[in-house]
């Protein structure tokens, strides 16, 4: 297994068909053992459940990801149960869906806290944990950092920071052999890209938009992190990995 006995600290695994459960349920099939995190306790349950119905090991942390405090809380929990922090996958983000004229500055605050801080305090409280044997951090950004797509101002902004974010602490945590990689999703089958569009207009995109003729999965995403976290991944840092089927570059032809 890729990751036998390497522990991995998962943000916004809770709900339910959602990139956090595909990405737990991929490094736990490789033998990760997991510290999830999720906003909603009862999806947390699930989610944990799910991993250890599964024959994996896991157990959850509650509360808002953007929090200092429930940061820390995940790092405790990690050491307490396993003893060591190797991987971290910062994947806590929300979307205002407002256009500028009508998004209030509470609202944008609490996008860059959660989008933002919520990864600059997840990296700060694992730190020394993870200095001990070198790791991964794999920050989940967007193809949004790419392409200003309207209605999405700050989480844009956020997106387009935490790629710039990932890429400096690769440079700066090198000598510890941490290794920092940012990975952006396109447009994907999930809770929060498709929530309000409906089946006719996921068909069309998929059709006419999407190169690949589909929209992504949690498991693609999945994978792409299992790959980042793993030691197939040894020569990467500092990178930016795009896992859109194609999206971005045929919207710049």
């Amino acid at each position: 297994m890729k990751l036998a006995d390497r522990v991995a600290i998962v943000t916004a695994a809770g709900k339910k068909n959602a990139m956090g459960r595909g990405i737990a349920r991929c490094l736990a099939a490789e033998g990760a053992r997991l510290v999830l995190n999720s906003s909603t306790p009862a999806n947390l349950d699930e989610a944990v459940e799910e991993v250890r119905a599964a024959g994996g090991t896991a157990v959850g942390v509650a509360g808002d990801a953007g929090s200092r405090e429930v940061c820390r809380q995940m790092v405790e929990a990690a050491m307490s149960e396993y003893g060591r922090v190797d991987i971290l996958v910062c994947n806590a983000g929300i979307n205002a869906f407002t256009n500028f004229e009508e998004l209030t500055e509470d609202r944008a605050r609490q996008v860059v806290d959660v989008n933002f801080f919520g990864t600059f305090n997840l990296c700060q409280e694992a730190l020394e944990p993870l200095k001990v044997n070198g790791g991964s951090i794999i920050v989940i950004t967007s193809v949004h950092a790419e392409s200003a797509y309207a209605g999405s101002s700050v989480y844009n902004f956020t997106k387009a920071g935490l790629n710039q974010f990932a890429a400096t602490l690769g440079i700066e945590l090198a000598p510890h052999r941490i290794r920092v990689n940012a990975l952006e999703p396109g447009w994907m089958r999930t809770p929060g890209s498709t929530v309000g569009v409906s089946d006719e207009k996921i068909a069309a995109a998929e059709k006419t938009r999407i190169p690949w003729g589909r929209m992504g999965t949690a498991e693609d995403i999945g994978k792409a992190v299992l790959f980042l976290a793993s030691d197939d991944a040894d020569y990467m840092t500092a990178s930016t990995m795009r896992v859109d089927g194609g999206l971005i570059a045929a919207e710049t032809h």
